[in-house]
């Protein structure tokens, strides 16, 4: 009888436990010792994972970072605050104030870099233009946006290169902005006015604007927007991560995530949780590691959530073999 060592021209490797499986061990096959079976690691598809939630519930507030560095600042619980904290991938802690209480406010950037920019008050019923950057220990007033507005996740690129499009004056708005560093320039404008968009984007020169109202999706180049395949399932204020190519966008008053590879929509693993106008953070893997961060629940008490999932694709596991 032919032997895998025979075959494979080496033996099974002997283990008394399970290596960690990760991308390094994938499609490796060892013999445990231990439970004295044989396994095999594997990758599967992306999925949500849940993680430590935010120390202050909330929602309508701007999220920006990494996976495991992100940034998330003001929003409402359920009045418009000014607190900010930051996630190390496994923690969260409390950060500097920034100086304008607001919620519905979009973000960009780093832990140690971002920028947000517009929102809302909330009971006085005033909407922002106003702009803060981070520098990783305080937040400071830059130029306002020459529109005021709320901008829920409508905001891409970094502290010094910015994109804000859409928003709601109130009203749908298609006015987009670029920020140098130093103030706004009003540039090309979206096609469609539109809220509740869901943003994609690592640059001010490469962003895309899906769904919102109306639910239709475009793409910038830095010049000009374009419209694109729509998102499978239309939907508003839902959150966006990483970058044009390879993006996710989740919620939106439910749980589906869906992946963008800078041509068409494809249907993912589901939020552990389903919100929207929560923050989005993922950088420029966005499409392999992302992060959902507070927002509001459909239903539930509370609706207002601090609640925080961690997406990875592919998951990667240890199985054991089987013969049937």
């Amino acid at each position: 009888m032919a032997t895998y060592k025979g075959i494979q021209g080496y033996s099974v490797q002997k283990l008394s436990s399970d290596p960690s499986p990760t991308a390094s061990v994938e499609g490796e096959l060892w013999y445990n010792s231990t439970s004295g079976k044989f396994k095999i690691a594997v990758s599967g598809a992306g999925a949500w994972a849940s993680a430590t939630a935010m120390n202050t519930i909330r929602t309508s507030s701007g999220g920006a970072g990494l996976q495991a560095a992100a940034i998330i600042a003001g929003g409402s619980i359920p009045l418009p605050t000014l607190n900010s904290e930051t996630y190390n991938g496994s923690s969260w802690a409390e950060g500097t104030n920034i100086n304008t209480a607001r919620q519905s406010i979009g973000a960009c950037g780093t832990t140690t870099a971002s920028l947000i920019a517009g929102g809302y008050s909330g009971p006085a019923s005033t909407v922002f233009g106003e702009a803060e950057k981070w520098d990783g220990s305080s937040w400071a007033e830059v130029a306002d946006l020459n529109t005021d507005r709320m901008t829920n996740n409508c905001i891409v690129g970094t502290s010094t290169a910015a994109l804000c499009f859409g928003g709601n004056a109130p009203g749908a708005v298609a006015i987009n902005e670029t920020y140098n560093g130093t103030s706004w320039t009003e540039t090309a404008n979206l096609n469609t006015a539109r809220n509740g968009i869901a943003s994609l984007g690592t640059a001010n020169t490469a962003a895309i604007a899906a769904g919102g109202a109306p639910s239709s999706t475009e793409s910038w180049n830095g010049t000009s927007w374009t419209e694109v395949n729509t998102l499978t399932t239309p939907r508003s204020y839902a959150q966006g991560a990483g970058a044009v190519t390879s993006g996710l966008v989740f919620g939106g008053g439910g749980a589906l995530t869906e992946f963008y590879n800078a041509t068409s929509w494809t249907e993912m693993g589901d939020l552990g949780t389903g919100r929207d106008q929560g923050g989005g953070a993922g950088g420029a893997a966005g499409g392999t590691a992302a992060i959902a961060m507070g927002g509001s629940k459909p239903s539930g008490s509370p609706v207002i959530t601090g609640l925080t999932e961690e997406w990875d694709d592919p998951v990667y596991a240890v199985k054991t073999v089987t013969v049937s």
